[in-house]
């Protein structure tokens, strides 16, 4: 005698095959899964403070996102004010992850002489962040 399978839709259940049963059920149980995995990891905050952890409060956690939106705000008016090859190097070498070596390919130049604008351009970068500041 055979195992009969069945899924619920609308209140009704309806016979199924094994392999239908399996299919529809899997996403499920997979979820499942992973809620449960996820919350066995998950620690309280009472939990990492028990452990000797600073737990910051949240007034501590508001100073700094107003902190790293005032350094976005910042840093976002100073790269409006390279040019198009000192924003073109910025969005290749830290947007779109490509390395020095990747970019001077593309430009057809060194990569030391990438490095050397790279650096030239962090140094501008900072100086016109710390004018701001």
């Amino acid at each position: 005698m055979s195992k009969e399978y069945y899924i619920e839709l609308n209140g009704e259940r309806i016979p199924v095959t094994e392999e239908v049963y399996y299919a529809f059920k899997r996403p499920a149980w997979r979820e499942r899964k992973r809620r449960q995995v996820r919350s066995d990891n998950e620690l309280s905050l009472e939990a990492l403070a028990d452990n000797g952890f600073e737990v910051p409060d949240e007034t501590s956690l508001v100073d700094e996102i107003v902190e790293d939106k005032l350094l976005l705000d910042m840093l976002f008016e100073a790269l409006s004010e390279l040019t198009d090859d000192e924003r073109f190097l910025i969005d290749a070498l830290f947007y779109q992850e490509k390395s020095e070596r990747m970019v001077a390919k593309e430009i057809d130049v060194s990569q030391n002489t990438v490095n050397y604008h790279k650096n030239r351009l962090l140094d501008k970068l900072r100086k016109l962040i710390e004018k701001n500041f």
